[in-house]
């Protein structure tokens, strides 16, 4: 078993996941969870420990019961602990909802929802005293946004579910909270944006501060909440989106732009 406290982000190969890895790993042992792309896996892993933290590389379709058992087993015969937890995958259909069939919310739920449950099961028999949890929401949980029907169904869901877990596991000391983006400089979202520059600068110019965040900011604030700063915090939902909420956001503008 390993002395330094251990993380497992899923999705860690890129984007959120990545950057949240990479800046847990100052504190933590890692384990970067990837589904397809060994190499990029691979490369986050060698940087971690260049920093000098332990990581290990699995493979796993969070959509899979199997897949999650695995991983977890894996994660005990290595660590023999887990104290850190930050769903941050997701897999669905980008499409407006008459072109969602019921197989595509299917796979959307079982990505997002059943897999932080099923998570958080097997996370219990390895986790100690003041372990933490984190899932990663989206705006599209709070209001309507072009093509994230599926999605932002899921992601409300996880938002519930963090509530409740974090009722049911605060006797053992464990924080359970979520984190809400807004527009973040992803691959993800470049992809969403469909290299469509007006799109782009519709986000921007929906976005009080002016311009899109950073995977780097969304670590800093899971990095806080799995800090002992914010031990008396729990069941609680942190938005980060440059104040794209509060005036209603560039989405609206930006649902024109997806339906033409």
């Amino acid at each position: 078993m390993t002395d330094r406290p251990v993380a497992l982000v899923t999705g860690s190969s890129r984007g959120i996941g990545r950057a949240v890895l990479e800046r847990l790993s100052e504190s933590h042992d890692c384990v970067v969870h990837y589904r397809s792309n060994l190499m990029e896996a691979e490369k986050v892993a060698t940087r971690i420990r260049d920093r000098g933290a332990r990581a290990m590389v699995v493979c796993a379709d969070i959509g899979s019961e199997q897949d999650i058992d695995a991983m977890f087993e894996q994660i005990g015969r290595e660590f023999g602990r887990l104290d850190v937890l930050v769903a941050s995958a997701a897999a669905t259909k980008f499409a407006s909802l008459n072109h969602t069939q019921r197989h595509h919310l299917e796979r959307t739920l079982s990505a997002v929802v059943l897999s932080y449950h099923q998570m958080v099961l097997r996370m219990m028999p390895l986790m100690g005293d003041a372990a933490r949890i984190v899932a990663i929401s989206g705006l599209d949980a709070r209001f309507a946004q072009a093509g994230h029907g599926a999605l932002g169904a899921a992601k409300a869901a996880l938002e519930s579910l963090t509530r409740s877990w974090a009722v049911e596991l605060a006797p053992r000391g464990c924080t359970v909270n979520a984190v809400l983006p807004g527009a973040i400089n992803t691959e993800s979202l470049e992809l969403y944006f469909r290299d469509d520059q007006v799109a782009r600068e519709a986000m921007v110019k929906g976005t009080p501060l002016g311009r899109l965040g950073l995977g780097t900011e969304v670590a800093d604030v899971v990095a806080f909440l799995c800090s002992t700063a914010a031990s008396f915090m729990t069941g609680q939902v942190l938005v980060l989106d440059g104040g794209a909420s509060a005036e209603g956001g560039g989405w609206s503008q930006f649902r024109e732009l997806w339906n033409t």
